[in-house]
């Protein structure tokens, strides 16, 4: 019989505090600010400033490129008060040059190869753990690491992983064929890499799921050993005030992503060509980076509802939401809990979702917004358009929205996964706290 999913809900008083019960806390992640291409290291940074910020002592591990540790085993950055700590296990590539340096097939084959065992992580990660002598590690992405990075930190320490992808299953993550289409369940390959992985679950005491989706998924691909819960993901956008739109005017779409095909951008083009002419009732503005910028460049450049921003962070991103009235997120792909979404909710924006992973857990219809099937321009259409005619009562609704979802916050997630870390580990200076 699978063992329990477990789903934390609420928050206790039993953080850590400034000089008392914190705990010695070691965040693992292939990849770490300043270097970073996902919401993967954007969810290991915010929980270890948060941990930081609960009272615990913590460190980060993550990798650099070789010939910038100049021979040593490792070097240390210092980040808003803590330490990172920077190894280089070999490879054909860094992961972080592999967005700009594009191997081919083959190559990258072979670095996945060399992933799924590298000895040459033993030696600079033991010796980093061995100065930090953390009471948690917590790993997030191991992309470059391997799964040997579980078995060194096992030997000293307790080890709780989090689950932002389908790594571990597939290799790929995304369970995706190559032509863009989900895969219904595991195939022969990705059964046999499962399998790989799951022999060393015996190093890993709990695993962390932002849905629970993703935790049932890995449950039944055999991932039985581990305590597994769940906890939500958090963004945290600031305290500005929440800007209330007019209750006139056309509408305003915004399609904010990664710009290829499995994120719904073939069918927002083909939903966009029906509001031609009609740029008084709905604006789209389109944002990100990827094989479809040009394209959807030139659509602007030719038709006057669509706007193309390029790819926007920082300020100008928060711009664009505050004064959006809807937030697509089209994916034809499995998402975990896509912090994109997260964002748009919290700026009070009505979110228009597919159907699919773990998006439907984000999304709470008609209140957050509506749910639609994936790869349907119709659905797509008319979904827009019942928005169009009741804009006036969207947003109406703004504010109300973004209160509701800035109630669970980057400090909410980081006192749960103090729990988590505490419940599995009887040495934690938390775990009496708890029980």
């Amino acid at each position: 019989m699978a063992a329990a999913i477990e789903v934390i809900e609420g928050v206790d008083s039993a953080g850590g505090q400034p000089g008392s019960r914190g705990m010695k806390i070691a965040i693992i992640s292939s990849l770490f600010t300043p270097f970073g291409i996902g919401g993967a290291e954007q969810v290991a940074a915010q929980i270890a400033e948060g941990l930081q910020q609960e009272g615990h002592e913590v460190d980060v591990i993550s990798t650099v490129r070789r010939r910038d540790l100049h021979g040593d085993d490792y070097r240390i950055d210092s980040l808003n008060g803590m330490r990172v700590w920077r190894i280089a296990p070999w490879n054909l590539y860094w992961r972080f040059d592999r967005e700009t340096d594009h191997p081919g097939r083959l190559t990258r084959a072979a670095w996945h190869a060399v992933d799924l065992w590298n000895p040459t992580v033993a030696r600079p990660l033991a010796k980093v753990l061995e100065k930090i002598k953390p009471d948690v590690v917590n790993t997030h992405n191991i992309d470059g690491l391997s799964p040997l990075v579980w078995q060194v930190a096992r030997r000293s320490s307790t080890v709780v992983h989090t689950l932002h992808d389908f790594h571990l299953i597939c290799p790929r993550a995304t369970m995706q064929r190559r032509d863009g289409a989900p895969c219904p369940a595991l195939c022969r390959g990705c059964s046999i890499y499962a399998s790989y992985h799951q022999f060393y679950q015996r190093y890993v005491n709990a695993m962390i799921s932002p849905t629970q989706m993703a935790a049932d998924l890995h449950r039944s691909a055999g991932w039985t050993t581990p305590k597994m819960v769940v906890v939500r993901n958090a963004v945290g956008v600031g305290e500005e005030a929440l800007p209330i739109s007019s209750l006139t005017g056309s509408l305003h779409v915004v399609f904010m992503s990664r710009l290829v095909r499995e994120k719904g951008c073939e069918t927002l083009i083909q939903a966009m060509a029906t509001f031609r002419g009609r740029k008084d009732h709905i604006q789209f503005h389109i944002a990100g980076e990827g094989p479809y910028a040009e394209r959807f460049a030139q659509l602007a450049a030719e038709e006057s509802h669509i706007t193309w921003h390029g790819y926007v962070k920082g300020q100008q991103k928060s711009t664009l939401l505050s004064r959006a009235d809807i937030f697509l997120q089209l994916s034809e792909c499995r998402e975990n809990a896509p912090l994109s979404v997260l964002e748009a909710k919290q700026f009070g924006n009505y979110v228009i979702a597919t159907r699919i992973g773990g998006l439907p857990e984000l999304i709470m219809e008609p209140f957050d917004g509506q749910l639609i099937r994936p790869a349907d321009p119709l659905s797509l259409v008319d979904a827009i358009e019942t928005q169009i005619t009741n804009r006036a009562r969207i947003r109406e609704l703004r504010v109300t929205r973004g209160i509701a979802s800035r109630g669970y916050g980057i400090h909410e997630m980081s006192r749960q996964y103090s729990q988590v870390f505490a419940s599995v580990n009887s040495h934690c200076p938390l775990t009496e706290a708890l029980r």
